[in-house]
């Protein structure tokens, strides 16, 4: 009966072990999951990064973009003024003309000031998106090195169980896999060189 009771001494000992070297295995396969999620994300952001990058050389290269805008709002005051005096203004239709030639030269002022606005804006936007899009990259990266610090902590903890883990897994230490070995090259230069040793 003493052995008995040895037996059941050493058996909760024996399940602790490997109860803690189960949770230990979970932890690890807890912050590889977590680690590819985010370096899912980075690559997203890399790939969203490029995109926005080609975007601003391609804005940048616009001739548009490099011109002085005109002051929209004196533009569209003028084009209001025209349009007031040709809709309110008993003249002639010389007169009346006259108007219309310098809306529609207000109106084409005031497309390409726009068009220039809408391309600087755009650019500030993109500029502005690639700096969100840095942030971010950056910020993941700290997050995939902490990760990686606990992966550490975890595998050490695991390496000091005393190889609790191996008797967990079926008895022996794992294989490493083995080196191949790399097929003999012989180049025409050697063959040359055998040859005329030969003769």
């Amino acid at each position: 009966m003493g052995g008995d009771n040895k037996t059941q001494k050493t058996e909760p000992k024996q399940s602790a072990e490997p109860d803690a070297t189960t949770k230990l295995k979970e932890q690890i396969e807890a912050e590889k999951k977590k680690r590819a999620q985010l370096i899912d994300q980075m690559r997203r952001l890399r790939s969203k990064l490029n995109y926005k990058q080609e975007e601003q050389i391609a804005i940048s290269k616009l001739s548009s973009i490099n011109t002085v805008p005109k002051n929209l709002g004196r533009l569209k005051r003028m084009k209001s003024s025209i349009e007031f005096k040709i809709s309110t203004q008993a003249s002639t239709l010389a007169a009346e003309r006259e108007l219309i030639k310098e809306l529609n030269k207000i109106n084409k002022e005031l497309e390409e000031a726009q068009s220039v606005y809408r391309f600087k804006r755009k650019a500030e936007l993109v500029t502005k998106d690639i700096d969100e899009i840095g942030k971010a990259l950056e910020s993941y990266k700290n997050q995939v090195l902490e990760v990686d610090k606990k992966l550490d902590e975890l595998y050490a903890q695991l390496r000091g169980s005393g190889g609790a883990w191996r008797r967990l897994e079926g008895g022996a230490r794992p294989k490493r896999p083995q080196k191949r070995e790399e097929p003999f090259e012989v180049s025409l230069e050697d063959i040359a060189t055998i040859r005329k040793k030969e003769e």
